[in-house]
């Protein structure tokens, strides 16, 4: 709790001098200014530049890499609030939801159990922000502020050549805003409904810039209840009377909140230097896990925490710098409980992780073709072993009735208090050859070296041809992943918990794609393609063995699929966007992990998917509205549920319906902006069910509207 305390009171500090800074005379920046700058350019829409693929900025045709840009005005005019709703859309991703975490999966490939999305590298700002004892990610409302964000770069492939270990099958990076951008204070209101149940919460960001100063600080709260559901007839537990009689769903809140901040000075010793903190909570009912489900007592909180310092010098025009440190804490609050339908006690999580680490990198521009990266990062990870203890709710007595045990006692669990470390350490070179404007040759190696692992190398190659119009690009990479420390070591709950396997080995993806995008004549849209196979290599699952679900490396597998981006500019004012992913399992060598047990072909993961997005600026008041329409196809149940129920079974596709409408910089106040968004989503009510664990599966929570009010002040 110090630590919290003390990362509060420098979040505050920032936010406070974020505010000075905007009210600092003679650095007054015109509001409609501003304004003007966010919104996109159609060139910026067709060919957004994005960064995260190589580390230096290029338009997404000539980037070699398969990247997709979301920008802060499709994310204000779609009401967006979190990053789920982001990626929801994105082709190649897909998201299966508990009620607690966004488990992400991408191109026919989700983590499984326990993984929320741990196939992926989640980065705000380039800062890894994973939760580190299982690797995985928040992509709820706890992630970030929204109103903080650009834009979102996302690269589907892996990307282990230049981010390592976690950039498995693809990369998002958050990119914030400026504190100029702000200049002042913004209020943010927001009122939820999800189904009959009223919620909302608010927040606030606060920016400014001064000089060599730039300051920007954001937080917010969320209050939703997704109470009032059952447990769905696909669920190989629905016949226990004991499920039956609890259902429905109740007491199942979810209180997500986040804070960041941001500070840049420019002209330290030449360079820049910028400090970066972000705190992740995570806090929800789970009335849909593995463990004890429909309980009504089951509470999961975890505090994330990462801070960085880092700086950026160019002391010549061939050459750029860059250093940093980092430091992370992650770990289960006070407030976590697991509910096991047990009336003489409770179980609370004990483990947590912290620790930090460094990475330098050199930029040089070698020739006027020739742009070069070399860096290298060192992290230490320091666990406290995921266990579990009994906190009695009754007390233990004696035959003679001498109170042994008075409740409220806590037993510590097996290992309570046991440590690991990991160390790593990486180095890398990357090369971008431009002989000519129109072509482009990359080329990159990456070794780390683990302290339980050993050496592992991962690798980049690809050329892309990109005129104006047209642009054609063939891609390799490889990528490794190493366990996570859940999946290494954890303690199981109860009778069919996880438990973790020291034996595991580290996962390793090859991946080859080809991609063409084309430009409309006059600028009326893109469409972009591509086809991509992925070896994933000692895949690992968490599986049902004996009385536990243990970690194993089951099999190795080639998923092919392809991928359409398309936008079609039929007005000025009239958007459409057309999406769609397909991605299938074509062959499997299977471990003897999965010998005498039902073959799953791609759990968790829909063949295919269909997304249109309709976005059209209204003539007046600035309104636009936004309509999406998706076609979800079946998805197969998780390994653990084909086993409880005997055999493979697949979950109905469905449809997701959306619309928004949105306004930005009104005066409703004189002289001050106000922005509005209203989001409906599963407008048509679609009680659509998502794969679950250990004979549950997850009801959809239902029509959902969130109404979001940005006030300047």
């Amino acid at each position: 709790m110090t630590c919290t305390r003390s990362s509060l009171a420098a979040l505050l500090l920032l936010v406070s001098s974020g505010t000075a800074l905007a009210d600092q005379p003679g650095e007054e920046i015109n509001i409609q200014d501003i304004t003007d700058i966010q919104q996109v350019s159609l060139e910026e829409l067709l060919n957004p530049s994005v960064k995260v693929a190589t580390g230096a900025e290029s338009h997404a045709a000539q980037t070699p890499a398969i990247v997709t840009v979301i920008n802060a005005d499709e994310i204000q005019a779609r009401g967006y609030t979190s990053l789920a709703d982001i990626l929801r859309a994105v082709p190649g991703f897909y998201d299966v939801y508990d009620g607690v975490t966004h488990n992400v999966g991408i191109r026919g490939i989700n983590g499984g159990q326990n993984a929320a999305g741990n196939v992926l590298k989640l980065m705000i700002d380039g800062q890894p922000v994973d939760y580190r004892p299982t690797t995985g990610n928040f992509f709820g409302e706890e992630l970030i502020p929204i109103d903080v964000i650009d834009r979102v770069e996302i690269v589907r492939g892996p990307a282990s050549a230049l981010y390592g270990a976690n950039a498995f099958l693809g990369v998002v990076n958050v990119v914030t805003r400026s504190g100029a951008s702000i200049n002042g204070a913004h209020l943010v209101g927001q009122g939820a409904l999800v189904r009959n149940h009223p919620g909302g919460g608010g927040g606030v960001v606060l920016g400014g810039k001064s000089g060599p100063i730039d300051v920007l600080a954001g937080a917010n709260y969320l209050y939703l209840d997704r109470s009032g559901l059952g447990l769905p007839s696909t669920s190989p537990l629905l016949p226990n009377a004991v499920l039956q009689a609890q259902a429905p769903s109740r007491g199942d809140t979810a209180q997500p909140s986040t804070m960041f901040a941001k500070l840049s000075i420019k002209d330290v010793a030449w360079g820049t230097l910028t400090a970066l903190a972000s705190l992740q909570y995570l806090d929800a009912h789970g009335e849909y896990q593995s463990y004890g489900p429909l309980s009504h007592d089951t509470r999961i909180t975890e505090l994330n925490q990462d801070y960085r310092l880092s700086y950026e010098v160019a002391p010549t025009q061939r050459l750029s710098l860059s250093v940093s440190g980092y430091y992370f804490n992650s770990s289960p609050t006070s407030r976590s409980r697991a509910d096991i339908n047990r009336t003489d006690y409770i179980l609370l999580p004990s483990g947590s992780a912290d620790g930090g680490g460094f990475n330098a990198e050199a930029r040089i521009h070698a020739h006027r073709m020739l742009e070069l990266t070399i860096g290298a990062d060192f992290v230490q990870e320091r666990y406290t072993l995921e266990t579990w203890d009994q906190k009695l709710t009754e007390p233990v007595l004696a035959p003679d009735g001498t109170v042994l045990r008075a409740a409220g006692t806590i037993i510590p669990g097996v290992a309570h208090g046991a440590g690991s470390v990991f160390d790593n350490f990486g180095a890398y070179a990357q090369a971008v050859f431009t002989p000519r404007a129109e072509w482009t040759a990359i080329g990159g190696i990456r070794v780390d070296e683990h302290n339980i692992y050993g050496a592992n190398v991962s690798a980049r190659a690809g050329l892309v041809y990109a005129l104006r119009a047209l642009s054609v690009k063939l891609l390799y990479g490889s990528s490794f992943k190493a366990p996570s420390a859940e999946q290494l070591y954890a303690q199981p709950i109860t009778f069919g918990g996880i438990q973790g396997n020291p034996r595991l080995q580290a996962q390793t993806a090859h991946t080859l794609e080809a991609a063409a995008s084309y430009l409309l004549p006059r600028d009326r849209g893109r469409i972009a393609v591509n086809v991509f196979a992925t070896d994933v290599i000692g895949r690992v699952e968490f599986l049902p063995s004996g009385n536990f679900v243990q970690a194993e490396n089951i099999q190795d597998e080639w998923v092919m699929g392809s991928e359409l981006d398309s936008r079609f500019v039929l007005t000025r004012a009239l958007h459409l966007q057309f999406l769609a992913g397909v991605a299938r399992t074509l062959s499997r060598s299977t471990g003897s992990a999965l010998l005498g047990k039902p073959e799953v072909d791609n759990p968790l993961f829909p063949e295919y998917q269909l997304h249109l997005i309709a976005d059209y600026a209204l003539p007046w008041w600035g309104l636009k509205a936004a309509a999406e329409v998706s076609y979800v196809g079946a998805r197969t149940a998780s390994f653990s549920n084909a086993l409880i129920r005997g055999g493979s079974y697949d979950l109905p596709g469905y449809a997701y319906t959306a619309l928004s409408i949105s306004t930005a910089a009104r005066h409703l106040i004189p002289k001050r902006d106000t922005s509005i968004a209203l989001r409906i989503s599963n407008v048509i009510n679609y009680a659509w069910v998502e794969p679950g664990f250990g004979g549950v599966d997850v009801p959809a929570q239902g029509i959902t509207a969130f109404l979001t009010v940005v006030q300047s002040l």
